[in-house]
């Protein structure tokens, strides 16, 4: 079933309808989607599916490994590795092939450390750097190069990848690729397909493209193989359910945060998101950018409650902004102040409006003091989301 409308321009109130591009030609074809998302990683959508591996930088393509050759393999600052395959899906077969084959591909990086990806990287690239490291310090002079090449390494052991099948006319239901997926050993990656559709106007060579999440798996873990005489063979998969678990991005944020407060504190921090999640539909979304961080937000993912950063700082964005858009910023701001008096801060309206959150002595609060007040924290959500919700019926 199609899924979508063909997008349309509105220029000087006249509607100019596109043309779908057709991608199995021999201008537009798995070379041309290959070489766009290589020299525009932007347009791959990673931040949406897993916020850890965002700010790609684009490292060569063509890598050459047991298995074949990687199409497209990105790095970013953090380390964090994607391999990119790009395939025009035509019939099943092909869909099992390309799964099969970009998880071959992991399994064989797994097995690299960081010299061996470096070298392969390097022969592979199409330019004057000399190591890995210069390629990323160019787009974040900051970097520590020490630290990256730990990072790296740490995330090939643990075959931490995403995994991003690029192409047109995929269609594939998630739970139908379990069978391939099995195959894929104690790797910790996510596998997403993203569809580039490509459009055109009737007339004129400008093209517009329109890339689009089709699916996502969820981490995959815990695949058990025996080995014999060097050959792998399938036993069983301890977890199967791929709309639970944690992704990448969430494994990394609570690693972070341990590092910070502690494992009996991380672990107290995820069950109170569980309860939260259990009991009001509260959603705990990772945010984006440099810096992890877990929101939680309310069941129409509107208002954030509140921002933990992987510190363990606990921010606020927006409760006050968002609530003032329906017309009902005094809930926002009730919703803070009862908050500060909870934990024994004040209400700080220093910044923006956007910014307005709980501080103590112009400080944020870390959420192992947030956690000696758990059910009064509750149930202010609670009462918040009933205000909300009151307003919304009566307006």
């Amino acid at each position: 079933m199609k899924q979508y409308s063909t997008p349309i321009i509105i220029q000087d109130n006249k509607i100019i309808t596109l043309e779908k591009v057709s991608l199995n030609t021999d201008l537009y074809n798995e070379e041309w989607i290959k070489n766009i998302c290589f020299q525009c990683p932007s347009l791959l959508p990673v931040e949406e599916i897993e916020p850890t591996f965002g700010g790609m930088i684009p490292i060569c393509c063509e890598l050459a490994t047991e298995s074949g050759y990687v199409d497209l393999i990105y790095v970013n600052e953090s380390g964090f590795i994607t391999i990119g395959e790009c395939k025009l899906w035509r019939n099943p077969e092909a869909r099992r092939k390309v799964v099969g084959q970009i998880l071959d591909y992991a399994k064989d990086l797994s097995k690299w450390d960081y010299q061996k990806f470096e070298i392969e990287c390097l022969k592979a690239y199409k330019g004057n750097k000399k190591s890995l490291f210069e390629i990323v310090h160019e787009f974040h002079p900051d970097i520590e190069e020490a630290i990256f090449i730990d990072n790296v390494q740490k995330n090939l052991k643990k075959g931490r990848f995403l995994l991003a099948i690029i192409g047109d006319g995929i269609r594939e239901n998630m739970e139908e690729l379990a069978n391939y997926i099995h195959r894929s050993g104690n790797l910790h990656f996510t596998l997403a397909l993203i569809e580039i559709s490509i459009y055109k106007k009737l007339e004129g060579k400008e093209l517009i493209i329109t890339p689009r999440i089709l699916a996502k798996t969820k981490e995959i873990e815990r695949i058990v193989f025996r080995i014999l005489d060097d050959k792998a063979e399938f036993i069983q998969a301890e977890t199967q359910d791929f709309s639970k678990g944690e992704s990448v991005s969430e494994k990394v944020f609570f690693e972070r945060l341990e590092e910070s407060i502690g494992k009996e504190k991380s672990l107290q921090t995820k069950e109170f998101i569980a309860k939260l999640s259990n009991e009001l539909n509260i959603i705990a979304k990772l945010g984006r950018g440099k810096r992890l961080s877990l929101n939680l937000k309310s069941p129409d993912d509107t208002y954030n409650f509140a921002s933990i950063q992987e510190d363990g700082e606990v921010w606020f964005y927006g409760i006050v902004s968002k609530t003032n858009e329906m017309g009902a910023k005094n809930i926002g701001i009730d919703y803070l102040r009862k908050l500060a008096n909870i934990v024994n801060a004040s209400f700080d309206d220093s910044k923006s409006e956007w910014h307005w959150s709980v501080k103590r002595n112009g400080e944020y609060l870390n959420i192992t003091e947030y956690l000696n007040y758990q059910e009064d924290w509750i149930k202010l959500i609670s009462e918040t989301l009933e205000a909300i919700y009151r307003f919304e019926e009566n307006n």
